[in-house]
């Protein structure tokens, strides 16, 4: 393996190397020169910083800071309404899947329907419990919430809306109230965009208002669903769409450090050379691309500690920032709970900064005097 040369931070941290999404896949972390080289694991970036100018100085002189993010994908499992549009959407097999594997999806979602109708308690996401364990470690993390509307439909959309109602503290509320509920005490909402808005700007404007109208304000972070990106136009989109912060580059079936750095950075214009008005902070370990059974790393739970644990050393090493990912719905599988209590744990020992993702995004960016696109285009100038 040949260890990626200083002079090529530059492309690295912009995007330069990474492909677009295509149609029906998101490219992962097999095309990252950081994975070919070993050093996928590895702020390299941060590392050199460090090494010429020392670590960021967080709030509260904390030593590092950390994310805990979480995408609603799902509200509830048993919705009649929720489930007949699934299947209506399944029908349609816009999503190329093999006949077989649509006809046990439809089964599944008709009789999540009739549990629904016989009045099966809902509580798929139990999103008290993800709220009383981050306020007893001190924390606040963001919530990307899905649209309801989507004008461009693709199989992978969520399916919910802001008027399905959930259990939540022995009571039933609409998911909107919930919404506002969490915005009220300090959790952050912000936008989990649908399929086809990474490069769709209408789209995003549209999908953004969506959660502004139910918060009653302007919202600054957004994360890309299934984190499909592209390089080439996603940034601008975000940005145009009136997006201050990013979330998205990671990695759905690995952990890591996507663009060899675990500190915010500006996002860049590969088609005029210039930068843009988004920070991107990047994603660094994802609860999927630990655990998941059929795909990812399809680690154990005490594994999955450990991989964290690896990514908490490393971002601690550079005083950098460690953005975790887990989906709430997967409350109820096995491991995936207890792992994210464990996680939160160790992560409290250390004394971070805990931050929403629109909150270290507007601190970075008034406070901190680190510019990643100029210091790695002066070692793109050297002869290193």
């Amino acid at each position: 393996m040949t260890t990626i040369r200083k002079q090529n931070y530059r492309k690295l941290l912009q995007g330069v190397y990474e492909p677009p999404s295509k149609e029906f896949g998101v490219p992962d972390f097999a095309f990252n020169p950081l994975n070919q080289s070993g050093d996928i694991y590895r702020p390299v970036i941060d590392q050199a910083w460090v090494q010429e100018h020392g670590k960021p100085i967080w709030p509260k002189g904390k030593e590092f800071a950390v994310c805990l993010t979480h995408d609603v994908d799902a509200v509830s499992e048993f919705n009649l309404s929720q489930n007949v549009r699934s299947i209506l959407k399944l029908l349609k097999n816009d999503s190329k899947r093999p006949l077989g594997e649509v006809l046990r999806w439809i089964l599944i979602h008709k009789l999540n329907a009739l549990r629904g109708i016989i009045g099966r308690p809902d509580r798929l996401c139990d999103f008290e419990n993800w709220l009383d364990l981050e306020e007893g470690v001190g924390a606040r993390s963001t919530f990307f919430f899905a649209p309801e509307t989507v004008t461009l439909p693709h199989n992978s959309d969520c399916m919910y809306k802001y008027d399905q109602t959930i259990h939540f503290r022995g009571e039933l509320i609409s998911v909107a109230e919930l919404m506002r509920m969490m915005d009220s005490k300090g959790w952050e909402i912000g936008l989990h965009p649908s399929w086809h808005t990474h490069n769709n700007l209408e789209e995003m404007i549209s999908q953004k208002r969506q959660v502004e109208n139910i918060v009653g304000h302007d919202i600054q972070s957004v994360r890309q669903h299934f984190l499909k990106y592209n390089p080439m136009k996603t940034p601008q989109t975000q940005s145009l769409a009136g997006f201050k912060v990013d979330s998205t580059l990671g990695f759905n079936d690995n952990v890591g450090f996507r663009r060899g750095t675990s500190y915010p950075f500006s996002s860049y214009n590969l088609e005029t050379n210039e930068k843009i008005d988004l920070l991107h902070i990047p994603l660094t370990v994802q609860d999927g691309a630990l655990m998941l059974s059929e795909k990812g790393l399809r680690l154990d739970a005490d594994t999955s500690v450990e991989y964290v644990k690896l990514m908490l050393d490393a971002v601690q090493e550079v005083g950098g920032v460690l953005n975790l990912s887990w989906h709430p719905h997967t409350i109820n599988r096995p491991g995936f709970w207890d792992v994210y209590k464990r996680v939160l744990e160790l992560v409290q020992q250390e004394d971070p900064w805990f931050a929403t993702i629109g909150e270290l995004g507007k601190w970075w960016s008034k406070e901190v005097k680190i510019d990643l696109d100029t210091y790695t285009a002066q070692l793109a100038s050297d002869n290193v």
